[in-house]
This record gives C-alpha cells, sequence and structure tokens, in this order.
C-alpha cells in the first residue's frame, strides 16, 4: 500500500511543480513568446511626390560638340584597330561602327541644317561599312577596302566637321 501512496504523491508533487511554473510563467510572462503571436502594425507608405522642373542645359552647345567629337574619334580609331587584328571579334567591330553613326548623328543635332545635309553623307557611307560588317567572313581584300574608306572619311571629317573649323555653324541652345 505504501508503495501506491508514494507514487500518487510523486505524480501530486511533479503536477503541482508543473501548475506553479506555468503560473509563474502567466504572471511574469514571456515577452519572446508573446511577441510571436502579436500582430504587427501595419507601416504606412509614405507617397513620394514628384514636381517636375525645366532646366537649362549644363553644358554650351560647343562643349557638348566636342565632346561628340572625341567619341566619334576614339570609336572610329577602335574600328580602324580592330580591322588590323587578327583576333579582333566581330561584334567588337559591329559596335564600334553603330557607336560612330550614334556620336555623329549627336553632332549633326547641333549643327545648322545646311552643315547637316553635309554630314548625312558621312552617316551614310558609314552605315554602309555598318552593312558590310554585319557579314561573316570579311576577306582580307573587304577589311582593306574598309579600311581606307574609314581612313578616308576620318580624314575628311576632320578636315570639315573639326571644332575649329564649326564654331560658326553650331546652333544657340
Amino acid at each position: 500500500m505504501m508503495l501506491k501512496t508514494q507514487k500518487h504523491s510523486k505524480f501530486k508533487v511533479i503536477l503541482l511543480l508543473i501548475a506553479y511554473s506555468l503560473q509563474l510563467t502567466a504572471l511574469c510572462g514571456c515577452e519572446a513568446f508573446r511577441k510571436k503571436f502579436v500582430r504587427k502594425p501595419k507601416k504606412k507608405q509614405i507617397r513620394v511626390v514628384v514636381i517636375p522642373q525645366e532646366y537649362t542645359p549644363e553644358h554650351s552647345a560647343q562643349q557638348v560638340y566636342k565632346k561628340y567629337f572625341l567619341f566619334w574619334r576614339a570609336s572610329h580609331d577602335e574600328l580602324i584597330n580592330s580591322l588590323d587584328a587578327q583576333d579582333a571579334n566581330r561584334k567588337k567591330r559591329i559596335s564600334s561602327a553603330k557607336k560612330i553613326i550614334e556620336n555623329l548623328q549627336q553632332m549633326r543635332e547641333l549643327l545648322i541644317p545646311e552643315k547637316q545635309s553635309r554630314l548625312n553623307a558621312f552617316i551614310l557611307e558609314q552605315e554602309t561599312v555598318l552593312r558590310e560588317l554585319h557579314r561573316y567572313n570579311l576577306s582580307p581584300g573587304q577589311k582593306l577596302r574598309i579600311k581606307s574608306t574609314l581612313n578616308k572619311q576620318r580624314r575628311q571629317i576632320e578636315k570639315v566637321f573639326d571644332y575649329k573649323h564649326i564654331q560658326e555653324y553650331l546652333i544657340q541652345r
């Protein structure tokens, strides 16, 4: 009989300890446990209001023209050098030719209509070079012809459209 009451008393003690620990937890609270189940308030989204403003260009037409002229010259040199190199890839050549056309078009926008028509001829010539570069496997003769066309074009553009000679033909911004 004694064994049975000892088991019951141990069982009661364990139950009492569990009950006390639950009450103690409930009274003191478990902040981390409570945080898990408490819904957080929604954050308010801030609406951004954009007010458009008109800005005057920071650079004059002369400075912008000089920049595009230098970009054109660098792209032109890069294309000529890539035609000389044996390992130069086709994509690099096409990319350089496209940059040349873009820079010439940007230069054209800064010129008066009289000079724009003269620059259009060079842009058309460069577009034919671009079409030729799109072909795969250019022969050495084709590369040499393209290179001589580019060298001729470079001399003519530098002679006519150099900043020193074109200053009075620039549009005013």
